[in-house]
C-alpha cells in the first residue's frame, strides 16, 4: 500500500521543518540541475552507508522526497532499527532525476543525524546490559528537531525523558536559586528534583519526590547517596547524570540508580557517513 501524508509518523511541525529545510537548500531553484538535467529525466539512485551503525530515519527520507515529487518510489533494503555494516545499501529511489538531486542533501543530512543518535544510544544501552537501569535522553536537542532526535534515541534502545517544559515538573538548580521549594508540598502529581550534594538530597527527600536526579556525582558519592535515598524513600526513582561516558557508564549503573540520562546522545552523536549515488 502506498504511503500518504496521513501515514507520516511525526507531527506537522516536523513536516514543516522538512519543507523549510528544502527551501533553505533549494531556494528559488537548483541552478546546476536546472541547467544540466531535463525535467523529464528519470533516474535510479541508492543511498549507502559508509560506516557501520543502526538504520533510523526512513520516514524522514520518504517525506523529503514526497514533498518534492510524490511519484518517487522508495524501496527499503534494511529495516528500521536494524544494525548495519559499512558499505550497506540502505534504500533505492526511482523517479524524477531532478527531484532526487534536489532532495539528496537534506535527506542525507537528516538520515545521518538520526542514525548517529540511534547508534550512540545503542552503544550506551549495550554497555549497561545486566544492570536494571534505563538510558535516557535530555532536552539537549537541535531546536525544532527534538521529536525526531528523541525518536532516534528510542530506536537505539533508550528511553525518552520529558519532551519539554510542559510535560513534567522538574526542579533544577536555577529554580532553587530563584525561590522556595515549599510549594512542592502541595503538588499532587509526580515531580523530579535535581540535587548536587548530600545536603540537597536530604532536603529533597523530605519533599517526597517521585524522581531524584544526582547531578555530577562521583561514583563513590553516588553510592552513598543511593543508599541514603533507598533507606529514606524506597520507592523513589533515582537518576544519575553529568560526566557519564561510554567508558564509565557501566560503573555508574553499578551504583544502583534506576535511570542514567546522557545529553551526549543528542548533542554529541557522530553522524553516519552516507552517500547517494545515481546508478
Amino acid at each position: 500500500m502506498k504511503k500518504t501524508i496521513q501515514d507520516f509518523p511525526f507531527s506537522e511541525r516536523t513536516q514543516t521543518a522538512i519543507r523549510l529545510a528544502l527551501e533553505e537548500d533549494i531556494g528559488p531553484g537548483d541552478i546546476t540541475t536546472g541547467l544540466l538535467v531535463s525535467q523529464k529525466s528519470r533516474a535510479k539512485a541508492a543511498i549507502w552507508t559508509r560506516s557501520s551503525g543502526l538504520f533510523c530515519g526512513e520516514a524522514l527520507v520518504r517525506e523529503v522526497f514526497r514533498q518534492l515529487d510524490p511519484q518517487i518510489k522508495l524501496v527499503l533494503h534494511v529495516r528500521e532499527g536494524a544494525l548495519c555494516r559499512r558499505n550497506t545499501r540502505l534504500m533505492t529511489l526511482t523517479g524524477s532525476a531532478a527531484a532526487i538531486l534536489k532532495g539528496e542533501r537534506v535527506a542525507l543530512n537528516l538520515l545521518a543525524r538520526l542514525m548517529g543518535i540511534a547508534a550512540l544510544t545503542h552503544d550506551f544501552v549495550s554497555r549497561v546490559k545486566g544492570f536494571a537501569v534505563l538510558i535516557l535522553d535530555t532536552r539537549k536537542t537541535t531546536p525544532l528537531w527534538r521529536e525526531t532526535e528523541k525518536y532516534a534515541v528510542r530506536m537505539g534502545g533508550g528511553k525518552n525523558h520529558r519532551m519539554g517544559l510542559y510535560d513534567a515538573l522538574f526542579v533544577k538548580e536555577n529554580h532553587r536559586a530563584l525561590g522556595s521549594l515549599q510549594p512542592l508540598k502541595r503538588y499532587r502529581g509526580r515531580f523530579e528534583i535535581e540535587v548536587r550534594n548530600l545536603s540537597e538530597l536530604r532536603g529533597a527527600l523530605a519533599l517526597e519526590p517521585g524522581v531524584i536526579l544526582f547531578d555530577n556525582f562521583t561514583p563513590d558519592l553516588l553510592r552513598k547517596a543511593v543508599k541514603l535515598a533507598r533507606k529514606k524513600h524506597p520507592q523513589v526513582i533515582l537518576e544519575a547524570s553529568g560526566g557519564i561516558t561510554l567508558e564509565n557508564v557501566a560503573h555508574y549503573a553499578a551504583m544502583g540508580v534506576d535511570w542514567i540520562s546522557v545529553g551526549a546522545l543528542t548533542h554529541s552523536a557522530k553522524p553516519a557517513d552516507l552517500s547517494l549515488l545515481i546508478e
